[in-house]
């Protein structure tokens, strides 16, 4: 019986050492984000790809991660990783679009393509390529599609929205295409805000209405306790997708396997997320319905002005810089022709409708 408890002793010995030894990481990162510590955003996104990384790898990259503004502004996060400041990091392109419009493809623009058809791009169209592509080429990169929001809520506002003429002067907390759109094209006067300074900003009135998520990304945050009018239907940002990316040195430093690990949690969590929002917003459909505000759709000739408007800009900015940039222009080119074959055979699909 002694003989029997000390073997068993030593080799429950042996599986500690073997199971600290597996645990033990050879890959360290702290990960900045644009979402608020522990929010819903935070949890189906980028603590879900962290999640699966450290899982996926055997313990052999491990990654922290930290809420907005822990490490760095949340609309500098690729500034940061550039300097190595931050090892890796989740936001979202349109924050790029001022200074390079082809981010305005990844990231989602009025007239763009809805979520559904943009995965399909991406994974089946060579999308995700061109992609990694632009981001090595360009910043120094490696930048992958990592997160699927659903259709946006246009606005939570304190103004209704049905016409043009109801946005000249209109104050809209929005990023990317759509602000340019909005000023230039329709007179409005976008907001460019941080998360955290959004709700403030909607409770004094100081915006008129804000855009940030679907609606079951924004029940959480309260937006609609607040602003009585909820403006149908999200023609500004159609999708929304998001993005890690890394130092490219740091990505080719790993292994093979573990590359693959990555890329792998990456597609994993654009296909949560896009669940978990889908489900999401039927629960806050109904909660928005029962609340007592006021749900209007816009008129479908400003919804096709505002399409209209959006494939005008993506079109005419990516022009301007086309003589020097080819690779922006096949970009466009592969991503219009998707969205046009797509358009032609969307009629085979079922959709759910009352």
């Amino acid at each position: 019986m002694r003989r029997f408890l000390t073997t068993l002793t030593a080799i429950g010995g042996l599986l500690a050492l073997s199971f600290g030894t597996a645990a033990a990481a050879d890959y360290k990162w702290r990960m900045a984000t644009i979402a608020p510590e522990n929010s819903f955003v935070f949890n189906i996104f980028p603590k879900y790809f962290a999640e699966k990384v450290n899982l996926w790898s055997n313990g052999r990259i491990e990654i922290e991660v930290f809420g907005s503004g822990v490490l760095a502004h949340p609309f500098k996060l690729y500034d940061a990783v550039q300097e190595g400041t931050v090892d890796i990091a989740w936001s979202y392109p349109g924050f790029l679009v001022n200074a390079d419009p082809v981010n305005a493809i990844f990231a989602g623009f009025p007239g763009g393509m809805a979520p559904e058809t943009f995965m399909h791009w991406a994974y089946m169209d060579g999308g995700q390529e061109l992609w990694e592509e632009y981001r090595r080429e360009k910043m120094g990169l490696v930048g992958l599609y990592c997160g699927q929001g659903t259709t946006e809520i246009f606005a939570h506002s304190h103004k209704p929205v049905r016409s043009a003429e109801d946005l000249k002067g209109y104050k809209h907390r929005s990023t990317g295409a759509w602000a340019s759109i909005l000023k230039d094209e329709f007179g409005g006067a976008p907001t460019v805000t941080p998360f955290g300074e959004i709700f403030g900003m909607l409770q004094r009135k100081s915006i008129d209405g804000v855009e940030y998520a679907g609606p079951g990304g924004n029940l959480a945050l309260g937006y609609h306790k607040i602003a009585k009018y909820i403006i149908f239907p999200g023609v500004h940002q159609p999708s929304s997708s998001q993005e890690i990316f890394m130092k490219s040195e740091v990505f080719d430093a790993l292994p093979d396997d573990l590359q693959q690990v990555v890329r792998d949690a990456a597609k994993a969590t654009v296909i949560n997320s896009w669940l978990e929002l889908g489900n999401a917003d039927q629960t806050a459909m109904e909660e928005y319905r029962n609340s007592g505000n006021e749900l209007i759709m816009m008129d479908d000739a400003l919804v096709a002005q505002i399409e209209a408007a959006g494939r005008q800009w993506i079109e005419t900015n990516i022009e301007e810089q086309d003589a020097a940039d080819p690779l922006a222009q096949k970009i466009l080119e592969s991503y219009k022709a998707y969205q046009a074959a797509w358009s032609q055979n969307a009629f085979t699909r079922a959709q759910d409708r009352e």
